[in-house]
């Protein structure tokens, strides 16, 4: 039997242990990044069979040291946001070695810019038994980054020996393209950073870090500063007093939230859609304490029906 066919039954053999293992990681880390309310998309997938082999043909590898038989990957929308996500891989896992690539390129050179990490379980987790000796490639990413990537994944301009043998000019144009993405990057980062905060968006902002805590589903801005708005006038407090106490509403409610959004609460059909806004922890919060201003203010722009949706998702009856 030749390497490349050993290669493949051994995979055949193998690859169920690996899903497994991925999936472990990018849930692990999931679940912990969204306890920091942060929002994150983590996944996982073993190498396919026709990539492996045709990772072992280019001759740099054997079966035994071919690194990202499963790779994991966890993309959260901010650069600032990458350090946290870092910190807690390298309190879940055994973090082998952690390559950030953007470092690797030196201040003069632009390009793939995102940090991998070679991960497995420590010997001290009870799952250690089911994967021992095995690892998993972590990627973590900025979705700038992840934009990249993907793009660049099956051109000739992937990696930097590929790139070499290409003109200067085209070179250029590669770097130019890659130069635009990490700026674009920094900018999103910086621009969230320095947003002029109004009271509704200074509310927004902190209940958008306790929604994520609970869901990964990406809100719409712009209705949820309608609703904001409409219902702040309610509190007849400033900002951070509003937001004062909505932490603590949501701490004394979180195992409520929890259960929620977890799938205990009615069909699509019949859920209301707010339950996906931030907002929805205003609204509760609200429904809870002076449920019959909130209505009157909710119709004001919005069908009672849509409201009601809401309450019975939470338990609320308007009987």
């Amino acid at each position: 039997m030749n390497d490349l066919e050993s290669a493949r039954q051994r995979w055949l053999a193998d690859r169920g242990r690996y899903a497994a293992l991925g999936e472990l990681i990018a849930a692990r880390l999931g679940r912990a990044v969204q306890k920091r309310g942060i929002w994150c998309q983590a996944t996982s997938r073993p190498k396919e069979l026709h990539s492996l082999i045709k990772k072992l043909m280019k001759g740099k590898h054997t079966y035994d040291t071919v690194p990202d038989k499963a790779g994991a990957r966890c993309i959260v929308r901010y650069l600032g946001e990458l350090e946290t996500v870092v910190d807690l891989a390298r309190t879940l896992f055994d973090c082998v070695e952690i390559d950030r690539k953007h470092d690797n390129l030196g201040p003069e050179r632009i390009g793939y810019a995102s940090v991998h990490a070679e991960v497995r379980l420590y010997g001290t987790d009870p799952e250690v038994v089911h994967y021992s000796g095995s690892c998993v490639e972590l990627q973590i990413r900025t979705l700038g980054q992840h934009l990249w990537s993907e793009m660049s994944h099956d051109s000739v301009y992937k990696n930097d020996d590929m790139l070499a043998v290409l003109s200067v000019p085209f070179r250029r144009r590669v770097n130019l393209m890659a130069g635009l993405i990490e700026v674009a990057d920094q900018e999103f980062n910086r621009l969230n950073r320095e947003l002029p905060v109004s009271d509704a968006t200074q509310l927004y902002q902190a209940m958008e870090r306790h929604y994520f805590k609970l869901t990964t589903k990406r809100p719409d801005p712009e209705l949820s500063l309608l609703v904001i708005e409409l219902l702040l006038p309610l509190y007849r407090s400033d900002p951070p007093h509003v937001t004062e106490r909505l932490d603590t509403f949501f701490a004394k409610h979180e195992d409520t939230l929890q259960w929620v959004y977890e799938g205990n609460h009615p069909d699509e059909t019949k859920a209301g859609a707010m339950l996906y806004q931030p907002e929805i922890l205003m609204i509760y919060e609200r429904l809870e304490n002076d449920q019959l201003a909130t209505r009157r203010a909710w119709n004001t722009l919005f069908p009672e029906e849509e409201l009601e949706r809401i309450a019975n998702s939470l338990g609320i009856s308007f009987d």
